[in-house]
């Protein structure tokens, strides 16, 4: 299908990415000694990459292989005779590891960007960083991740090159306590070291040897300790992960105030301590805050001045008291504070919160009744309230969410009756009206990750174990009402929620019977009213629910017979 390219025998660049070609590279490829620039990312091409005609065109400056099925040696040796070649892209491919003896020539070349990471389908353990690195002096990109390199040092790579400016070695198995260079390096701006099996104390020189960090992550490793106060000196700071640690201690004073321009701080699952913030900081630009899984007790007043927060994660930890009465970021979409000690009313937090996508305070113990402002909240998607102390009636103004696909308020002290206008939202799938925010891009573009994918994901992994088993994927939507006083009558207008998947009313004291409407429920896979006060038959239209995988009217006082069908 390609052969018809080897006559332009002229041709400088070329381009074939995100296409479904496949099969290897034809052989008069040979031909076009020309070529400086070849993309063939996003394929299927295969083949042993040393054995392709890409080893001919000796006036390659960039070679992007990324997504395809090539085998490729590590060493690259077979490139080692192009001395104009710049670039090397090759992201999620088949390496093939050599001994030492493979890797032992000097290239001809000296790079400005590599980016590697493999597959893995033919294992990396042992794997060794590729000996020709040791001979380059220019690069200013390097991603080596996913590829399991093994050693106690990359302090080489960084020394060699002293015009480096991002360096990514995430998914690696390097270990050992984390060295610092002889000299500072001024110029890196990128550091992103996650996933690996470093060790002890994180250098409090830090700060001098990267004085011009925007990014560093230090994510999923073994660092123990407390946090460096020297980080606060790095004025840079944009993005800051030290997140899946072992560290302990508060969060740095210095931290607050010297880091202004800091837009990301995630610093979940350690030990941390004390105030979630420093009680007077400059962290006015900050966008996402996750101190999740942590030893936190203390919500300041200065997280109010966080007027930019799109996502805050603080679940998970030993917060008391109450929220901020004043803390209403206008452009917060993700706020999940659930498995903490906050105790009394909601007050007015979160009132002004427009933007707000997923709302989580399940697991604490706030009290009095759900605020009445809850109908500002006009974009929730997801509101979860349950295993609280929250009393009285649910308000009409619940019925003005019509963004709403997942709302519990289970496991409460709630009582009255289930306004019928609830029956006029939508209930649509999650991921239908979600529009969770981008993480900031740490990676090359041939691996952008969204900040959605984590959010979902993880949100589906906690309402899946406390709603019900059925779900898999992405198309939760439910309500959740079990465990509390509620009572009177089902409204039938719930049985118009055609989307909905799973509806709980267990545990509570309705009366009356089921709905018919109900038989409309044709998404519905779980159906649970146990333990309320029902009269009268299961309804036999209730056979045409096809999706019913969980149906549960035990403790009632319905009599009749049961429908025949393959679902009862």
């Amino acid at each position: 299908m390609l052969r018809w390219l080897c006559k332009l025998k002229t041709l400088q660049s070329l381009d074939l990415s995100s296409n479904e070609l496949e099969g290897n590279l034809p052989r008069c490829w040979a031909n076009l000694t020309s070529l400086k620039l070849i993309i063939l990312t996003s394929n299927h091409f295969t083949g042993d990459i040393a054995l392709s005609p890409l080893v001919n065109l000796t006036s390659l400056e960039v070679l992007r292989l990324s997504n395809n099925s090539f085998q490729i040696p590590i060493s690259f040796r077979s490139f080692f005779n192009h001395s104009r070649l710049k670039v090397i892209h090759c992201l999620y491919c088949d390496y093939l590891l050599e001994t030492d003896e493979f890797q032992a020539s000097v290239p001809s070349f000296q790079l400005d960007d590599i980016s590697l990471s493999s597959t893995g389908r033919h294992g990396n353990n042992n794997a060794v960083v590729p000996k020709f690195l040791y001979h380059q002096h220019s690069l200013t990109s390097i991603y080596l991740g996913d590829i399991r390199f093994t050693g106690k040092s990359f302090l080489w790579l960084i020394e060699n090159n002293t015009e480096l400016l991002t360096l990514t070695l995430r998914n690696n198995s390097f270990t050992g306590p984390l060295q610092m260079p002889s000299n500072p390096i001024s110029k890196l701006s990128l550091m992103d070291i996650a996933s690996n099996h470093f060790s002890g104390n994180i250098p409090e020189d830090i700060a001098t040897s990267f004085p011009g960090l925007s990014t560093l992550i230090m994510s999923a490793n073994s660092f123990t300790g407390t946090i460096p106060s020297s980080l606060g000196d790095i004025a840079s700071f944009e993005y800051l992960d030290l997140s899946h640690n072992h560290l302990s201690g508060n969060i740095p004073n210095s931290l607050g105030m010297g880091c202004r321009y800091l837009q990301s701080l995630r610093l979940s699952n350690n030990s941390l301590q004390g105030s979630i913030l420093p009680a007077h900081h400059n962290l006015t630009e900050l966008i996402y805050l996750e101190l999740d899984v942590n030893n936190f007790t203390t919500i300041p007043n200065s997280l109010s001045a966080c007027s930019e927060l799109e996502v805050l994660k603080i679940n998970h930890n030993h917060l008391e008291g109450i929220l901020p009465a004043c803390f209403s970021p206008p452009y917060i979409e993700y706020a999940k504070l659930s498995k903490n000690r906050l105790q009394g009313p909601l007050a007015h937090a979160f009132f002004k919160c427009t933007s707000l996508q997923i709302l989580d305070l399940s697991h604490n113990q706030l009290t009095g009744p759900i605020p009445k402002w809850f109908d500002n909240l006009s974009s929730l998607s997801i509101l979860l309230l349950n295993k609280n102390h929250f009393d009285g009636e649910i308000l009409s103004q619940f019925c003005n969410l019509s963004e709403l696909s997942l709302i519990d308020l289970s496991h409460s002290s709630l009582s009255g009756s289930i306004p019928p206008c609830l029956g006029n939202i939508t209930f649509r799938p999650l991921l239908q009206n979600l529009g969770l925010p981008r993480s900031i891009v740490v990676l090359p573009d041939d691996e952008l990750h969204t900040f959605q994918d984590i959010m979902v994901e993880e949100l589906i992994q906690s309402v899946t174990k406390s709603i019900t088993r059925v779900y898999r994927g992405y198309t939760i939507s439910a309500i959740e009402l079990s465990c509390n006083n509620f009572a009177g009558h089902i409204p039938p207008k719930i049985g118009k929620l055609f989307h909905l998947k799973s509806l709980n009313l267990s545990h509570n004291s309705f009366s009356g019977t089921i709905p018919i409407m109900f038989a409309n429920l044709m998404g519905t896979k779980s159906l649970n009213l146990s333990y309320n006060r029902l009269t009268g038959n299961i309804p036999s239209q209730l056979v045409r629910l096809n999706s019913l995988q969980v149906f549960n009217v035990s403790f009632n006082n319905l009599s009749g017979p049961i429908p025949e069908g393959p679902h009862f």
